[in-house]
């Protein structure tokens, strides 16, 4: 079984499809968290080997995101996402930036329910225990006497 680039989930009584991210956005999407959202707490709940949590492992000198960039961040997770209508799925954020569909820019709680909907369905897997253990035994098996400088 391949797997699955989108899935059409029902918020506020319509349809939308989350669609997976390509590999670029999906590594910025990941390295955001880690830098960004990761300073508001949510770095003690990943559990990690030998009872640490991320927030021993992350530098301590991490800040919180603007509001520049926090706009740029939903907007990343958003054109990842597109309303499901009888004739065809409209992206909720177009290619140049704007608002695919109109009345979500006035709609807060539906903005952002795609948003973690979205980041769900993208990054989810990557958290997973599995996905951080993988991810520390690659790190770890990094050696710097194989480096070249």
């Amino acid at each position: 079984m391949g797997r699955e680039n989108s899935k059409i989930i029902e918020l506020q009584g319509r349809k939308f499809e989350i669609k997976k991210f390509d590999a670029f956005t999906g590594g910025y999407i990941i390295f955001q968290l880690f830098e960004k959202f990761m300073p508001m707490g949510l770095e003690n709940k990943i559990p990690l080997q030998n009872d640490k949590t991320m927030n021993e492992v992350l530098p301590q000198n991490r800040t919180g995101m603007t509001k520049a960039e926090f706009i740029s961040f939903m907007k990343d997770c958003l054109s990842a996402a597109g309303e499901v209508l009888p004739a065809r799925t409209a992206p909720i954020i177009n290619e140049n930036g704007t608002w695919g569909i109109m009345d979500i820019k006035d709609n807060t709680l539906l903005a952002v329910l795609l948003v973690i909907h979205v980041l769900t369905f993208n990054v989810a897997d990557f958290f997973s225990a599995s996905g951080l253990k993988e991810l520390q035994q690659a790190i770890q098996g990094i050696s710097l006497a194989n480096l070249k400088i």
